[in-house]
């Protein structure tokens, strides 16, 4: 993987090709012709070219160049491709792109140059906002699993009910939980077993087959690993 932040200058003609993540290329001085997927426009210094992953694109530089360009940025999900390939810059972002170009140098702190790379989402129109507009459709996702979580879901099954690529569904709940869906799943289901093992007498596998669990077995494995005690541990230290 390149680095996340680069300058470099464009010379002479490029055969199209293809990145596996997102760039984006800003030039600093000078200028060149960019074409991503027959879509080309000369750019200079102001302006800024979006280029989404696996687009196919190419270069044309007929003058001195030098450019930034930004990597795989953290703040831009992958699976999300631009609207637009180029747009013109704020006076705010592009007095921003010197100190982008400083960070090249400062290998010493990582967490400043990922602050500022987030900064991004602030001064630039980063293609989240498709992804961060779906809650309502996460909030849905997160609603099965609570009311539903007996049922044997599939990813793309989830992502299906609520129109919703199985990729984007994980980035969500990544996002706003922290967790995967599947993960999600566990958590209820253990949640749930352990209301159950401290509400009622009933057997580890009557309650394995409750919470959707496939058995005592694999109730005792994941409730152990998730709690760090055991179900029959927890159930004796309750209050009687």
């Amino acid at each position: 993987m390149r680095d996340s932040i680069e300058v470099m200058s464009y010379h002479n003609t490029a055969d199209a090709h293809r990145h596996h993540h997102t760039q984006i290329v800003l030039p600093l001085s000078g200028q060149l012709v960019l074409d991503v997927e027959s879509q080309q426009q000369a750019i200079q210094f102001g302006q800024a070219c979006f280029i989404s992953t696996d687009q196919p694109h190419t270069h044309l530089a007929r003058e001195e160049n030098r450019c930034l360009i930004l990597n795989a940025l953290p703040i831009w999900d992958s699976n999300i491709a631009s609207e637009f390939n180029f747009i013109d810059l704020t006076p705010q972002t592009q007095a921003y792109l010197p100190f982008l170009s400083s960070l090249i140098h400062d290998s010493s702190n990582p967490l400043k140059t990922h602050q500022a790379l987030n900064l991004l989402g602030h001064l630039l129109p980063i293609p989240q906002e498709k992804i961060l507009q779906a809650d309502a459709r996460l909030a849905k996702a997160k609603y099965q699993l609570d009311h539903n979580f007996t049922e044997s879901w599939r990813l793309v099954e989830l992502a299906a009910e609520v129109h919703l690529s199985p990729s984007q569904l994980t980035v969500l709940f990544k996002r706003h939980f922290g967790m995967t869906p599947k993960q999600y799943l566990l958590q209820r289901r253990l949640s749930e077993a352990k209301i159950r093992l401290s509400s009622s007498n009933k057997s580890l596998e009557c309650i394995a087959e409750q919470v959707g669990i496939s058995n005592a077995s694999a109730l005792v494995r994941l409730f152990t690993k998730h709690y760090h005690v055991t179900p029959g541990h927890y159930r004796a230290t309750l209050p009687h």
